[in-house]
């Protein structure tokens, strides 16, 4: 907390602005307002968090002499996610990563801008996303068994990098049907790195210079792709089940150009979320063996028979583990929007450009809605329980809610869990330590820091 000067300096500076929101809750803010909170050893979503169990669903943060909320509570978070989304815009996110992205990308295209047109024709949101994602249960399967079979009886892996490139890989054969080369996963990390610098940096974005050679690994990762598309237009095939292969069959006049860009960046919008919430996940299971017991059990099943998507929904198991995981250890964790002029929320007046964050680290874990919350408790997903809480819901928003929610969220749902599945089905992962591990934050996404086990024959 700011003290008693810092206090006084901005309630003689600020204090009249200050009675407009004397409604709400929130710390005591110094001279640079709350701002501090986050710039301290805890992890944002934790200072979110905090700030739902001391001061409820909505908390007034002064970021300088700039108001902003912090809001914990469902109802507000639907209108600005969902209801009234066209009030608000990503507002830093899109200064972040626009270097590093296109203007094919939807991730940060804007609400008000061609970000409706952008999701129209992305592949992920077609009528017949649907039947080519039911094709892709049996090229994972393969890919993973191979990664599994590879790590048996080998020495001990730190998880994150590990299962982060099996990701990337299992992600390569899905878009483009091959598994991608060393240089493009080194050059997607490279560019990844810059983006999480400037993520993290502390000083406004126009004066971090981007790095030394900046264009052309950027220019190389879309060039990959451009070439994919390039050679699948040349030589088409016709029973090829990639998302590349399907999206010119059934959209044969999509922009070469627009294509490639568009599946390149399911890399970065996904990668890193999936193979973190696995590794909750693995880590989780070794904590609980009567549940990672079940799961080896339906998994084994699972895998002594056909690879189609109908078994996989079958798997009860194998569903509840990552819908748990997701719950408990969400890889994604603040969602931020800013107003695009000033407006009302919460009874009180916002300007253009505040800062508003929504976390579901407290509502993944309220123990008004959740019995037992911060147990990992996988069971709690049966008879009824997806039905309550479905993806996207109230106090159940890993891939966030609405319209913007996450356009792979099903994509990347059917790969955890065949994922999941195969690595149970065929090792038993011993992890090193059950203590909970540090979290780091990597790209905008929860890292898992230490998590070291070892890939044993069942």
């Amino acid at each position: 907390m700011p003290d008693f000067v810092s206090r006084f300096l901005f309630n003689l500076f600020f204090g009249t602005k200050r009675q407009a929101f004397a409604s709400l809750p929130g710390p005591q803010p110094g001279i640079l307002g709350t701002a501090g909170d986050f710039l301290g050893p805890q992890q944002p979503w934790n200072v979110c968090a905090r700030y739902g169990r001391e001061y409820g669903g909505v908390t007034l943060i002064w970021m300088g002499s700039t108001p902003g909320l912090v809001l914990n509570d469902p109802t507000l978070i639907e209108q600005v996610l969902d209801s009234r989304r066209m009030e608000f815009e990503k507002g830093s996110v899109q200064q972040v990563l626009g270097p590093l992205r296109t203007e094919h990308s939807l991730f940060i295209a804007l609400q008000n801008g061609d970000w409706a047109a952008l999701r129209r024709r992305d592949p992920l949101a077609q009528p017949w996303t649907p039947d080519w994602l039911a094709t892709q249960v049996a090229p994972m399967q393969q890919a993973v068994a191979r990664f599994v079979d590879a790590h048996l009886g080998g020495a001990v892996v730190d998880l994150a990098p590990v299962l982060r490139r099996l990701t990337f890989d299992v992600f390569g054969i899905a878009l483009f049907g091959e598994t991608p080369p060393d240089s493009f996963y080194e050059d997607f990390m490279w560019l990844s790195h810059v983006g999480d610098g400037r993520f993290k940096a502390k000083i406004p974005l126009k004066f971090v210079p981007l790095p030394k050679g900046f264009e052309t690994v950027r220019n190389r990762f879309f060039k990959y792709c451009t070439d994919r598309v390039d050679a699948a237009r040349r030589s088409p095939k016709p029973d090829a089940v990639d998302l590349l292969s399907r999206t010119l069959r059934e959209v044969p006049d999509f922009p070469d150009e627009a294509l490639a860009h568009t599946l390149s960046l399911y890399f970065p919008s996904g990668v890193f979320s999936s193979s973190t919430n696995l590794v909750g996940a693995l880590h989780q299971l070794q904590m609980h063996p009567g549940a990672e017991a079940h799961l080896a059990s339906e998994s084994f099943e699972f895998s002594g028979g056909p690879p189609t998507f109908k078994r996989l929904d079958e798997a009860r198991w194998v569903e509840a583990v990552v819908l748990e995981s997701l719950r408990l250890l969400p890889p994604v964790r603040l969602f931020m929007r800013t107003p695009v002029k000033d407006m009302e929320l919460a009874g009180v007046p916002l300007p253009a450009g505040a800062t508003i964050m929504i976390s579901n680290q407290h509502l993944h874990r309220d123990p008004a809605h959740w019995p037992h919350p911060d147990t990992f408790d996988p069971a709690r997903w049966f008879d009824g329980g997806v039905e309550r809480d479905p993806i996207g819901s109230g106090h159940f928003f890993p891939f966030g809610r609405g319209p913007r929610m996450c356009m792979g969220a099903e994509f990347a749902m059917v790969y955890m869990r065949t994922a999941l599945a195969t690595i149970a089905a065929r090792a038993k992962v011993h992890v090193e330590s059950a203590d909970p591990y540090k979290e780091g934050f990597f790209h905008g996404v929860v890292l898992p820091e230490g998590v070291h086990a070892k890939f044993v024959r069942r």
